[in-house]
């Protein structure tokens, strides 16, 4: 992520190299971010994944941005002053 777009407490929207939507054609220059519980046929909790879909049509595309670094980066957004939305 070298450029953040928006952000609210779920998600962020970055900046990515402009490519067609793979659903739907578009030129997309960034991608929404955010966090999805993964779970076992049980329900037993499994994992988090980063999900990233486009603008759009809310396609989704896989997303190689570590969920880990991903919930670190909200949670300090969430919580710190110094930061405000960026648009």
């Amino acid at each position: 992520m070298t450029r953040f777009h928006d952000w609210d407490d779920d998600s962020v929207t970055v900046a990515i190299i402009p490519q067609p939507c793979a659903n739907c054609g578009d030129l997309v220059d960034r991608v929404r971010l955010s966090l999805e519980v993964i779970t076992s046929s049980g329900s037993d909790f499994v994992g988090i994944n980063t999900v990233a879909k486009t603008p759009c049509c809310d396609g989704r595309r896989n997303s190689v941005y570590p969920a880990e670094y991903l919930a670190k980066l909200l949670d300090h957004l969430k919580t710190c002053p110094n930061h405000s939305r960026i648009t």
